[in-house]
């Protein structure tokens, strides 16, 4: 999905909107060359270029003059729906800094209006929890996670730490790291969990297809019971409270590398009407990122400007390439 972000100012956004032409309906941009002057001009310049326009699709375009419900709506219902059925789910925002990423993913609680893509999923995410308790005879229970990726060395760190219950709490604990694991693919535990876990076809489909994509863990996070929506966005708060404080510490050159990982884990089970009481159920994660900006700082020597801190963006553009690509290796690390 393409959400466009208003240019700064009325005749740069007129100068921007000039070479682009954004069709929601089609659901398609097209993109005209500068060069060329805009489209339908006549001159000197557009007689001696002969530029291709370029055309992009995509499952849904959001003009610059999108509201923020729309864009939220627009995007979670068809994952959420999903993640219920209990199939994984992962929402993000991926572009340039200044584009707007972090507003749309988390937005601003001024308004209702003005909410981002994370509290509007958790609302919703619950409500759609509710009705399938209602026509399944379903029981649901939801735990949320958060960890944050920072740093020049992309360190690990549980942003509910200190949210966490003092019982889930180990002074020894090495703290989030990652493991790889050629059996079980990508997911995240905690020492304790929920009684169930089954899963049947739908699950182990699941497993297969993480298995092919990812083989690495992220261990040892908190994983804490969010029993209402209202408990959820708490813990969201308390997250990007301490993404916050922890941003703060960072250097001038640091504290845009900052990216943040929060979590629904929505655990599910029944007792099957077989005669025999069993009981069946299975784990789905929603996963909702908010991305870094990878701010544009002056290179070192020898050293690309940016530095190590567009690695983790670099990476991830080139995993959403080969996904998209149909390529047969992931390149996950």
């Amino acid at each position: 999905m393409l959400r466009i972000w208003p240019a700064q100012g009325a005749q740069r956004s007129a100068e921007a909107m000039s070479f682009l032409k954004v069709d929601p309906r089609r659901k398609q941009v097209i993109l005209y060359d500068p060069a060329a002057g805009p489209p339908g001009s006549a001159g000197p310049r557009r007689a001696t270029t002969a530029a291709v326009p370029k055309m992009f699709a995509f499952d849904a375009v959001f003009p610059q003059d999108s509201e923020q419900a729309e864009v939220c709506s627009g995007t979670v219902a068809d994952v959420l729906q999903s993640v219920v059925s209990g199939a994984d789910g992962c929402i993000f925002s991926f572009g340039h800094m200044s584009l707007g990423k972090s507003y749309t993913m988390i937005g601003k609680d001024s308004s209702p209006q003005s909410l981002g893509i994370m509290p509007c999923a958790i609302s919703w995410l619950f409500r759609l929890i509710e009705e399938r308790k209602e026509r399944t005879g379903t029981r649901f229970s939801v735990r949320v996670s958060a960890a944050e990726v920072c740093g020049r060395d992309q360190s690990l760190r549980d942003l509910l730490a200190e949210v966490a219950p003092s019982s889930l709490q180990d002074a020894q604990s090495p703290g989030v790291y990652l493991r790889e694991d050629p059996v079980c693919g990508a997911q995240v535990r905690r020492p304790t969990l929920p009684p169930w876990g089954g899963g049947g076809a739908r699950a182990a489909l699941s497993r297969r297809r993480h298995r092919s994509l990812c083989l690495l863990q992220l261990q040892n996070q908190s994983e804490l019971r969010a029993p209402t929506a209202e408990k959820a966005a708490f813990y969201l708060d308390a997250a990007l409270a301490a993404r916050s404080t922890s941003r703060a510490g960072c250097g001038e050159d640091t504290r845009g590398s900052s990216h943040m990982l929060f979590t629904l884990h929505v655990y599910q089970y029944r007792v099957e009407k077989c005669g025999r009481g069993g009981m069946s159920g299975g784990r789905s994660r929603l996963h909702l990122i908010d991305l870094g900006s990878c701010e544009a700082v002056p290179g070192r020597a020898g050293e690309a400007p940016g530095g190590p801190l567009c690695l983790s963006l670099s990476a991830l553009g080139s995993v959403i390439l080969a996904l998209v690509n149909g390529a047969k290796h992931v390149p996950y690390r």
